[in-house]
């Protein structure tokens, strides 16, 4: 029958291509039940987004990297070793390699950046920029590990109403059945039911348990994929069944508007523009000097060393000496510095390009995920009317079946349409809600009353 070989497929298409990675976890038994709440708040702790969020982290450490080039660089050293004795002056000296003593060093330079031509303002702002990009493309995987998190849940959910549908149809097709059973042992009404009538609700039967354990692996898939993603033991989901969240339908225009305010990306891509930009100019101009205030000190000292009073005789061993002053470091290699700028203007107009088409492609996600969720709010009107309807034709034929006036193949056809009506209704539960979930993934924020 077309009811349960469509319920059947689905719910193991289901399984096999949303779930298949979280096959490995298992829940507890004695946890807490999971509202979907819940659900989405521990998954913003989930690993895809973690490993996304550690950008922002390493983004920060270049930023502050950044700000350091402004203060002091400045190096310590002490050096100490073992010397022989040398005695004498500039012109004259005598080494005595039977007497040793010690040799000790210390010096201390230093270089306090005055103008640098804008270089080092260059690597700040590239650096700040860069860290709004990171910021803005964590949020977009926490967006998309939301939306993820709400399709597994109500993929759940109605992997929870086709088992129930399917318990239901089977119930009343082993009820059925016996009733058949009993009409054909009794003589009287031998006429009502025949044996062909008994192999069709037999092998109805037969085929709706193994569209329950094609339901039942789907479910217990889902509530593994559940427990993977939400990082928390469960020992049950709080809900079971279907049901469209509280929300405030918006026009089109307002929800594009949404999303330009707040769809992440179209702040990731400014920001990371702005910061190839800068990076560009920060290695321009390192063709120009950078002024520095610096200076430097220097202590030696050994004993077996003579020390020389002129200061015009050089003496490495036992005079203090250093100084301070103004001065220009320039890094002459200006091929390199405009190859490392052209890579960064290119890197710039790689993100250019991507903003073109990037800001039409979201408002086009937008309207199509708008024009599904108003697909998806008239379809489950005509839903709830056709169920309704093949609910009066299946009880009209089952009244019709326990007097005896009904054959079984009209019965079966009424149970089928009523099936396929109630599946129809659930799928179309579940499209109204992942209508709903697109569309705030599409705007970047929640546009139903769901908190998390």
């Amino acid at each position: 029958m077309k009811l349960f070989i469509s319920i059947g497929l689905l719910l193991l298409s289901f399984s096999t291509q949303r779930l298949l990675a979280a096959e490995s976890e298992n829940p507890q038994p004695s946890a807490p039940t999971l509202t979907l709440e819940e659900l989405l708040k521990n998954s913003q702790n989930h690993g895809l987004v973690q490993e996304t969020a550690q950008e922002i982290e390493i983004a920060r450490s270049q930023l502050d990297r950044a700000k350091a080039a402004f203060w002091p660089k400045a190096s310590a050293g002490i050096l100490g070793a073992p010397i022989f004795e040398e005695t004498g002056d500039a012109l004259n000296s005598k080494t005595n390699l039977n007497k040793w003593g010690p040799f000790l060093r210390g010096s201390l330079e230093f270089a306090q950046p005055l103008y640098t031509f804008g270089m080092l303002s260059s690597y700040e702002k590239a650096a700040t920029s860069q860290l709004t990009a990171k910021t803005e493309l964590t949020q977009a995987k926490r967006n998309e590990v939301l939306y993820q998190a709400k399709e597994i849940y109500y993929g759940y959910l109605m992997a929870c109403e086709f088992e129930r549908l399917l318990e239901s149809l089977s119930s009343f097709l082993k009820e059925a059945v016996d009733s058949a059973e009993e009409s054909l042992k009794e003589e009287d009404k031998k006429g009502s039911v025949k044996p062909h009538d008994m192999y069709r609700l037999k092998t109805a039967l037969d085929d709706l348990d193994q569209k329950a354990l094609y339901a039942d692996a789907a479910k217990k898939t889902a509530e593994k994929a559940l427990a993977w993603l939400s990082g928390a033991e469960f020992s049950k989901v709080a809900d079971n069944s279907l049901s469209v969240p509280n929300y405030q339908k918006k026009t089109l225009d307002e929800y594009i508007q949404l999303s330009k305010a707040n769809r992440p990306e179209l702040k990731a891509l400014p920001a990371g523009i702005q910061a190839y930009e800068a990076l560009a100019d920060a290695k321009q101009l390192q063709d120009y000097p950078v002024v520095f205030f610096g200076g430097f000190t220097e202590l030696n000292w050994s004993p077996v060393r003579t020390r020389q009073n002129s200061q015009f005789a050089f003496d490495p061993f036992n005079r203090p000496q250093g100084g301070l002053g103004l001065g220009l470091k320039i890094d002459l290699e200006f091929k390199r510095h405009s190859a490392e700028a052209q890579e960064q203007r290119a890197q710039a107009a790689k993100l250019k390009a991507t903003e073109a088409y990037a800001v039409p492609g979201i408002e086009l996600e937008v309207k199509k995920a708008f024009y599904e969720l108003e697909q998806a709010e008239k379809s489950l009107e005509v839903a709830a009317r056709r169920k309704d309807t093949a609910k009066k034709w299946f009880v009209s034929n089952s009244m019709g079946w326990t007097v005896g006036v009904t054959p079984a193949k009209d019965l079966l056809e009424s149970l089928e349409g009523s099936g396929l009506a109630r599946k129809n209704h659930i799928e179309t539960l579940y499209s109204l809600n992942l209508a709903l979930a697109k569309l705030s993934k599409a705007v970047g924020r929640e546009i139903t009353e769901i908190a998390h």
